[in-house]
């Protein structure tokens, strides 16, 4: 079972002002990063956050990847204590903004919640 789950979504705004706007609603700083995973990082005490612009997914299942170009990654550095927990409720909070469609993915298995 992998250990980090994912948050796709879309929105028609810039990279910088939606990197603003998931920092401000969830409360945790990001930085800049220049990790070929990822465009800013985040964290907390206990998770790891990895916000990355783009990737080279393609529409599979019924899932509009294509449509979502923004992917938030949280890992939970206690090995999956706590990463499903807060990362549906950071999906509640983003889904708040108005972003859409939304997903919460676990390894491309599993849809744990949408928002289309």
């Amino acid at each position: 079972m992998p250990n980090y789950v994912q948050i796709y979504f879309g929105s028609t705004d810039g990279q910088e002002q939606v990197a603003g706007r998931v920092s401000s609603a969830l409360g945790i700083p990001f930085e800049p990063s220049d990790k070929p995973y990822a465009d800013y990082l985040g964290k907390t005490d206990h998770l790891a956050l990895d916000f990355k612009v783009g990737h080279e997914l393609e529409d599979d299942a019924g899932v509009p990847f294509e449509d979502m170009p923004f992917v938030l990654t949280v890992r939970d550095f206690l090995r999956g204590q706590s990463d499903e927990p807060a990362a549906r409720k950071m999906f509640s909070e983003l889904g708040r903004l108005g972003y859409r469609p939304m997903y919460l993915v676990r390894g491309f298995q599993e849809i744990l919640e949408s928002l289309d």
